[in-house]
């Protein structure tokens, strides 16, 4: 996904401000990946429409996961695809927001963490019902099959990485380094696995998935949440948008300020 972070080290107590330094940073910073993100969902589409051995692909990942499919595989992997649930992923996004404003008196991390299920929702929903895809065992294979089934693309790897990836950004100041690129990359990928290899989802699916969760978390990180211009009355945190200033005589740390 695009994150790295701040080399300055967060701090601790209430001079660390949420969304501040370490903050997470679109890696590559380019527009032109996003560009590359949105080519390949719309080149994935258009193939799944007019290039048969995708569709025959699959066909063969499905019936293969269908005949090797053990008790205590299959346990491990129904874990795997409920990091992706969203109701639970938006519970407790919203909690980690409201515990974070309730604690630097401002709202500022409460906007992603709503703004959030609002993206993924609008675009999710709207590309599943104009693609109208049926599951993998039940409707069709081909997009735009007229039926009931709306499949295309994955909502559960979309969430896992749109949600973890604001998880990221508003624990950032609290995490290590390595601890952060874990709750950003691996419940993806984990989600990824698991609902393609119970069926739930057809491989392209969960590749559609993952191409639009990343391109919204990208687009989330982008907005320079910690300067937003707020009204004093949602954002009361200590400085507001300025930096902290000290009393004289004593030093300040590099970053002490974010």
């Amino acid at each position: 996904m695009a994150a790295g972070a701040s080399p300055r080290a967060p701090i601790g107590g209430s001079r660390t401000r949420p969304l501040g330094r370490p903050a997470l940073a679109v890696v590559p910073a380019g527009w032109w990946f996003d560009g590359l993100l949105v080519a390949a969902l719309a080149g994935l589409t258009a193939a799944l429409v007019w290039w048969p051995p995708l569709l025959r692909l699959d066909i063969t990942v499905r019936d293969w996961c269908d005949g090797h499919r053990p008790g205590p595989v299959s346990v491990l992997m129904l874990i795997f695809d409920y990091l992706g649930q969203g109701g639970p992923l938006l519970t407790v996004t919203l909690l980690v927001s409201f515990w974070l404003a309730w604690r630097h008196r401002t709202v500022r991390p409460i906007i992603p963490a709503g703004l959030a299920p609002i993206v993924s929702t609008l675009l999710i929903v709207g590309l599943k019902r104009w693609t109208s895809r049926g599951a993998p065992h039940h409707g069709s294979v081909k997009l735009f099959s007229g039926g009931p089934e709306e499949f295309y693309p994955s909502g559960h790897v979309s969430n896992a990485i749109v949600y973890y990836g604001v998880l990221a950004m508003l624990l950032a100041p609290y995490l290590t380094v390595a601890i952060r690129g874990l709750l950003q990359w691996v419940p993806g990928v984990l989600t990824f696995i698991g609902t393609t290899y119970l069926g739930y989802h057809w491989l392209t699916d969960s590749v559609g998935g993952y191409l639009l969760g990343l391109l919204i978390v990208r687009l989330l990180l982008r907005v320079p949440w910690r300067t937003v211009p707020l009204p004093r009355r949602l954002d009361r945190s200590a400085g507001g948008n300025h930096p902290v200033h000290h009393r004289p005589g004593r030093a300040g740390r590099p970053g002490e300020h974010g």
